[in-house]
């Protein structure tokens, strides 16, 4: 699923990974948006909170991806996948619902499903996550884990599966779940040749979380460390 002000390496990251893996297996690959199309991962103007003005990203660099399908003509899905950004922000403050709409319909018949950073918040807008265990962008943690009923967030956790579902942290994650999830389904054999020949090494412990200590994200252990991240660290009040 995409939307205008999709993140990046939300999409593309896990891709590469998909791209690489079609080599050996007969995969396809559908890209759903509200409409076919032309989709800007330039973001949409949204407030940072109720009653401020309106940021405006125009200067940002924006890219495109190509939708194939729409929500309502999209073909069956085995791995329905969510990515974030802050798009996600801008459709919430608009009330458009449209792709929670789109994964009360096709979860049920789905394999799997995967929310990536910010795109976690649609689906705990949703329900689907309701009972579940999740996490999500560290840096947003606080507006996204407002979304949702009796979902047990995981503060510290590179990510997280429950059942059929998983949930992502920051938007570099995406790859090692992405890395995951496929292992899983199809063996570390041919997997592990493609991240070497990507050059690519995926972080293998989900509870690898550097970033619940750099945004000090209530709940994490105490013993958390951003040692592994570079400096200067954000400032978080």
């Amino acid at each position: 699923v995409v939307f205008p002000g999709f993140e990046l390496l939300d999409v593309f990251g896990p891709m590469e990974i998909l791209t690489a893996l079609s080599v050996f297996y007969k995969l396809s690959l559908s890209i759903i948006a509200a409409e076919p199309g032309l989709v800007s991962a330039g973001i949409p103007p949204f407030a940072h909170m109720a009653g401020a003005p309106e940021s405006d990203f125009g200067y940002v660099i924006t890219p495109s991806i190509e939708a194939t399908h729409s929500f309502d003509n999209a073909p069956p899905i085995d791995i329905l996948y969510v990515p974030g950004g802050l798009g996600v922000v801008t459709l919430d403050q608009d009330n458009d619902t449209s792709i929670e709409d789109f994964i009360n319909l096709r979860y049920p018949r789905a394999e799997y499903l995967v929310g990536v950073s910010f795109g976690v918040a649609p689906l705990a807008r949703s329900g689907v996550l309701n009972g579940k265990r999740a996490t999500t962008n560290k840096s947003g943690w606080k507006w996204i884990t407002a979304h949702g009923e009796n979902i047990t967030w995981v503060p510290q956790a590179r990510w997280v599966e429950d059942g059929n579902i998983w949930t992502t942290s920051g938007m570099a994650s995406s790859l090692d779940a992405t890395y995951a999830l496929f292992e899983m389904l199809y063996g570390p054999r041919t997997i592990n040749y493609m991240t070497n020949v990507i050059e690519y090494a995926p972080h293998l412990d989900p509870e690898w979380d550097p970033y619940s200590a750099v945004f000090n994200v209530p709940g994490s252990d105490g013993n958390a460390t951003a040692a592994d991240c570079v400096a200067p660290l954000p400032v978080v009040r």
